[in-house]
């Protein structure tokens, strides 16, 4: 009976390289991260700088006009996120005499009905709450290290898209197969801006579907909680459950179960039209990925950068797709990766 061949020696040097490349990617993340960041953000100003030199302009105008439209854009967010936020920490004190009011009718009830004292609970497993905690801490530290970093980021970003040719001229030397790389780059760039452009526009369909939806409910900081989970939304399964975990529990906490119960129905209608409708409609198959890598490479690149590593998890992975189905000998690799059709 014929059997499979594998070298052993093979087999180590693999082993070394995948060891090599993760001590790489998390001893140096504070010089890598900005970079991929950045490299993400160019391919994501290509498409409208290229549109505004076909019209004719400049490319130093077309680049400018297209970081100043980013900055925008960006800005308008933050500080809409941020006068929400203000709202409510305005109103915290209430949202304080609320939560503990509720927490001390589930401790009766819970004492009562299961003879468990939840604050003893709690003091026991205070060790967990406070991994959870950290967990947390250290997804918003990426986030913070983004920002401090944006300056060199901003530069990075203007580097790349005035000197775009000179980067494709060497990637195309280096693997000396000029359709290879070429099939490579388009396609890692279609990958890129077809999937975060096509986040982008779902995400804004969801505001506006939880924020109608909340407002019907009366749910208390309504625009606030629909910004709050359209933008976990972004990190595949473990943000919609996040983002809509905390509008359900900052709607109960302020206003009760009647407004929780609204949050619940209206985040799992607004499931539902993302998944069976939005989805397709706007990104389709430009991923592809099954669902096995899609949750293990959003926690291996959650892992690597915090929240930023699983925000782009999904484009990251789409590229090594693309990368491993142009390869000679990785196929396989991209055969894994891609979705099966039963």
């Amino acid at each position: 009976m014929a059997k499979i061949e594998i070298s052993g020696k093979q087999l180590v040097k693999s082993l070394l390289l995948i060891c090599l490349i993760w001590i790489i990617l998390t001893s140096a993340s504070s010089l890598i991260l900005p970079l991929v960041v950045a490299v993400i953000i160019a391919t994501l100003l290509d498409k409208p700088t290229q549109k505004m030199r076909s019209w004719g302009f400049p490319k130093w105008l077309a680049i400018s006009i297209s970081m100043l439209l980013s900055i925008v854009i960006f800005t308008l967010l933050f500080w809409l996120i941020s006068t929400q936020v203000n709202s409510m920490a305005d109103d915290w004190p209430t949202i304080k005499e609320k939560a503990l009011a509720k927490y001390q009718v589930f401790s009766e009830w819970m004492q009562d009905n299961f003879q468990v004292n939840p604050k003893k609970a709690f003091n026991e497993n205070i060790d967990l709450f406070d991994q959870v905690q950290n967990l947390a801490q250290g997804f918003f530290s990426s986030i913070s290290d983004v920002f401090s970093n944006s300056f060199i980021i901003f530069i990075y970003v203007i580097l790349l898209l005035m000197q775009k040719k000179l980067f494709i001229g060497f990637f195309k030397k280096l693997v000396k197969h000029e359709g290879g790389a070429t099939k490579i780059l388009q396609g890692s760039a279609n990958i890129i801006s077809g999937y975060l452009f096509g986040k982008a526009k779902i995400m804004f369909f969801l505001v506006i579907i939880y924020y109608i939806g909340f407002k019907v409910g009366q749910v208390p900081f309504a625009l606030f909680l629909a910004l709050f989970a359209a933008l976990f939304s972004i990190i595949p399964y473990v943000g919609n459950i996040i983002g809509g975990g905390v509008a359900v529990i900052l709607s109960y906490l302020y206003a009760g179960g009647t407004p929780a119960l609204i949050v619940i129905g209206v985040i799992m209608a607004a499931q539902l039209i993302e998944n069976y409708i939005l989805t397709p409609w706007i990104i389709g198959d430009e991923i592809d990925l099954n669902p096995f890598i899609t949750v293990f490479g959003v926690i291996l690149f959650s892992t690597l950068w915090g929240i930023v590593g699983a925000i782009f998890a999904l484009p990251l992975v789409g590229v090594l797709k693309v990368i491993f189905e142009n390869t000679k000998n990785l196929e396989a690799y991209a055969h894994l990766l891609k979705k099966q059709n039963d």
